[in-house]
């Protein structure tokens, strides 16, 4: 699953951020009506057909989870609840208006037997949350708070802690922390695992409940605690939120006119930031660009379009998506007729690469003559949707797939380097690396020791952006002055001739 970038409302940017209109409904009376609205959404916006019998076991076993009770038990076969001794029996089926009204029998009986200490409303949270919870991992429902403060983060200020994290093999841990915030002055460093927050454990915990906890209001505090495997220990931090401005663009100039770009997120100031540096970069006379995607988890899907677009000739496909029905079909092409696609590129992509990044990856890959190279990305090929329910709380929902232009299914494998650098740097314990199978793209492998090894022999001196992938691909740059795919690859196995021998 993607990262997400946490500062004050620490939430996910989604991938696609379209806006539907509020949904309405009408069968139940005002006590499940956020409900209803909500499972008629799924139903019709889905990107696969729904099952109405998993959709409303999921909701039935999640609002009896949520009473906390021992005194609440079910028969093997799961239709009938016994709670205080009272038994109430159910079915279900395929028919979505048969199967509200047994919810709706269900959540009278677990309020009443309460005594009525289990309210409505958390008991209608728990289960729309078990319908959303039996889709996947994206889809996701947020109450108003989280809804609001969803919508406001895609502006691309943020107020809160600065780090960025993600959840891989059910670990909760810290993929980077920004310049200038709370949590690198604290000294909270990649890959420290989340174990407590506020002194409660957050196992078995998803990524969303955990920014739920770490998300507060400029100025309020947060305890965390998490463990530093390289250091075999616990560590707690106390951190004072703050407003911060997300800078998701990086650049430096390198040796040779090459132009590196880190580009850490997609949010709604990034290409504003990358044209500003472009600017600069044909002012200082740069020839090639090193695009850094790694680590980059995603985000706004119109910034994505308009980044290729700047590396891309007009009009070539950047993405598609399909939807559940065939009609469901859209294309994105590229913006600008000015644009740098004869310039030669090298995109740099890593496990930690998703969703927006991978859009543009793939496309750089298919529609130019960009050149790949690191890891096989996370795989996040899927489209969300947010939409507004009445009540004030929304829903995100995976309504699509989308492909790069020569038609991959990114989620089956990522998108795949045509130069993979194994990073066996990291200890295998500690490493996440996605074990993939289709790495039919790749045309040249080498390890991340080696290269390092035979830079730091030439002397060269490694930092924060200037890693060993960034110096290949600078090496692959130079002297290259019109993109083409087939010499930069000539140029990459020269050198790894050199390296191997």
């Amino acid at each position: 699953m993607p990262a997400i970038i946490l500062l004050l409302s620490a939430v996910s940017i989604p991938s696609w951020t379209h806006m539907s209109s509020t949904a309405h409904a009408g069968f139940f009376n005002h006590d499940l009506e956020t409900f209803e609205k909500i499972i008629e959404l799924v139903s019709e916006e889905y990107v696969y057909s729904p099952d109405h019998k998993k959709l409303f076991s999921a909701a039935i076993k999640k609002m009896i989870k949520s009473t906390g009770s021992a005194n609440v038990t079910t028969n093997p076969s799961g239709s009938t609840i016994t709670f205080n001794n009272k038994s109430k029996k159910y079915f279900l089926n395929y028919d979505m208006r048969h199967d509200l009204e047994e919810l709706q029998k269900v959540y009278y009986f677990l309020h009443d037997q309460s005594n009525k200490s289990l309210s409505k409303d958390d008991l209608e949270v728990a289960a729309i949350r078990g319908i959303m919870g039996s889709l996947d991992t994206y889809s996701q429902y947020l109450d108003e708070s989280a809804f609001k403060k969803s919508m406001r983060d895609t502006e691309g200020k943020y107020g809160g802690l600065g780090m960025v994290i993600t959840m891989k093999d059910n670990r909760l841990f810290v993929v980077k922390t920004m310049d200038d915030s709370p949590a690198k002055e604290a000294g909270i460093q990649s890959d420290d695992t989340f174990i407590r927050v506020n002194g409660k454990e957050i196992k078995g915990q998803d990524i969303q409940e955990l920014a739920n906890l770490l998300r507060g209001y400029p100025e309020s505090q947060v305890t965390l605690t998490l463990y530093r495997s390289s250091e075999k220990r616990e560590y707690t931090h106390t951190l004072t939120r703050r407003i911060i401005q997300v800078n998701t663009v990086e650049y430096e100039p390198l040796e040779n006119h090459i132009g590196y770009f880190k580009i850490s997120s997609f949010s709604k100031l990034t290409e504003k930031q990358l044209k500003k540096y472009l600017k600069q970069a044909n002012l200082e006379g740069v020839t090639g660009f090193i695009l850094d995607l790694r680590g980059n988890p995603g985000g706004l899907l119109n910034q994505s379009i308009k980044v290729a677009s700047h590396f891309l000739f007009k009009g070539r496909m950047v993405v598609y998506t399909q939807g559940r029905s065939e009609d469901d079909y859209r294309e994105y092409r590229s913006l600008y007729k000015e644009s740098l696609h004869k310039m030669p590129v090298v995109v740099l992509i890593n496990q930690y690469s998703a969703s927006a990044s991978e859009i543009v990856a793939g496309a750089l890959r298919d529609s130019g003559n960009a050149l790949l190279m690191g890891e096989s990305s996370y795989g996040k090929g899927s489209v969300q949707t947010i939409f507004r329910v009445s009540d004030g709380s929304g829903l995100r929902l995976t309504t699509s797939k989308y492909f790069t232009p020569a038609g991959a299914d990114i989620t089956k494998n990522g998108i795949v380097p045509e130069i993979n650098i194994i990073n066996d740097l990291i200890k295998e314990e500690t490493s996440t690396i996605k074990k993939t199978s289709g790495i039919s793209d790749t045309l040249l492998s080498l390890k991340a020791s080696s290269l390092k090894k035979f830079f730091e022999k030439q002397g060269l001196e490694f930092n924060k952006t200037r890693d060993a992938t960034v110096e290949l691909a600078r090496r692959i740059l130079k002297d290259s002055h019109t993109a083409s795919k087939k010499k930069s690859m000539e140029k990459a196995r020269e050198i790894a001739a050199s390296i191997n021998y």
